[in-house]
């Protein structure tokens, strides 16, 4: 994905193209659009610029951490703090004893991909065009920081009125108890989170670099198609190297908020009358049509939502395209994502999601 220039400041169009591309990317998850274009808004109107850098000129010494909101999307939609994430990231950074000098996002999402801009606005200092997975996922030891071994150290939630910190020795303890946190009644099922504090040296492997611009991109692509009156679909399942799935209108949704997640099911009738499931923690999941004996799409791989006139949207989104017409896209995920540790680490989330099966590449399960 990475081949940005060291550090470019992001304009305007930049930031609305980012929110909408990350969104895509987001396979459903990542924070709701409706979060990612408030907080857009709010760091346009502050007038601070935000800089982008590439992870390969990060010096090996410096260090940065992760920022991000963590749990229920449908939650952060009835009201997230714009400045959760920057206390969360202030405490982390006194606890460490020096300043972090970068800050970059835990994945790609219309919410997650714009909120730590307004940690590197606020500080002044770049993010990483980077992330640790090209793609929302539903926990922490599916990103690429667990995956290639990164220390997790310290992590620290926050939210308008109270900070919380627990050491973090795995991914996957850490995120359990991060969400049963989250839920306990002292938080609102979300939090602003900074983790992942790391050096240079420890970051560059960890990371799947160029994230942000792979956002910046497909959102570009998606304007520049809107504005020469293209189908924004056709130019979205191009940019995504995709699949256009199904199209039709959504006809339920069913969603159960709890632990900091949103579990539920999307059923879409298409066009020809058929119906196509997608499942989803907090991220989608897999997509499985009525009339197919297995799923057209199992993460890691995308599934992607937009309405045809071009409005991406994500699980917590629905409002946005109430009674339209809707595409569902499928792509493959970025192939450094691909491999056998990620796949393995997806493995109990779609078991949990009703297959039991292996995981198969999407270009195999479209013959």
């Amino acid at each position: 994905m990475n081949d940005a220039p060291a550090q470019v400041n992001l304009s305007e169009t930049d930031l609305e193209d980012i929110v909408n591309g990350a969104c895509l990317y987001g396979a459903g998850g990542g924070g709701p659009w409706s979060l990612g274009q408030s907080l857009m808004k709010e760091i346009v109107a502050a007038g601070k610029p935000v800089a982008l850098a590439d992870p390969s000129a990060m010096p090996a010494a410096a260090t940065a951490c992760v920022s991000a909101g963590v749990g229920s999307p449908d939650a952060a939609s009835s009201g997230f703090p714009y400045d959760a994430a920057s206390s969360a990231f202030e405490a982390l950074s006194a606890m460490q004893g020096t300043p972090f000098s970068y800050v970059l996002p835990a994945e790609l999402g219309a919410a997650n991909s714009i909120l730590p801009m307004t940690v590197a606005a606020s500080k002044g200092f770049p993010i990483l065009d980077a992330a640790g997975s090209p793609r929302a996922v539903p926990a922490l030891q599916l990103s690429s920081f667990a995956i290639r071994g990164a220390p997790l150290g310290t992590v620290v939630l926050a939210n308008d009125a109270q900070r919380v910190f627990f050491d973090g020795h795995d991914a996957a303890t850490a995120d359990q108890t991060m969400r049963q946190i989250i839920s306990s009644g002292a938080f609102t099922e979300d939090a602003g989170a900074a983790l992942w504090a790391m050096d240079g040296k420890t970051l560059r492997p960890a990371v799947i670099a160029g994230t942000t611009t792979a956002a910046r991109r497909l959102g570009a692509a998606l304007r520049e198609a809107l504005a020469a009156k293209q189908d924004p679909v056709a130019a979205v399942v191009k940019g995504l190297g995709g699949k256009l799935l199904t199209v039709g209108k959504i006809v339920g949704s069913v969603e159960q908020t709890g632990g900091g997640f949103d579990v539920g099911v999307l059923t879409i009738r298409g066009s020809d009358g058929a119906l196509m499931r997608i499942i989803n923690q907090n991220e989608n999941i897999l997509a499985w049509p009525e009339r197919s004996q297995h799923p057209i799409v199992l993460a890691p791989d995308l599934i992607c939502f937009m309405s045809v006139a071009g409005q991406p949207f994500s699980n917590a989104d629905l409002d946005l395209v109430h009674d339209q017409e809707v595409a569902v896209i499928g792509a493959p995920a970025e192939p450094a994502y691909r491999d056998r540790a990620t796949i393995a680490a997806f493995s109990p989330f779609l078991q949990s999601a009703g297959y039991g099966g292996p995981y198969v590449p999407i270009e195999e399960l479209w013959g």
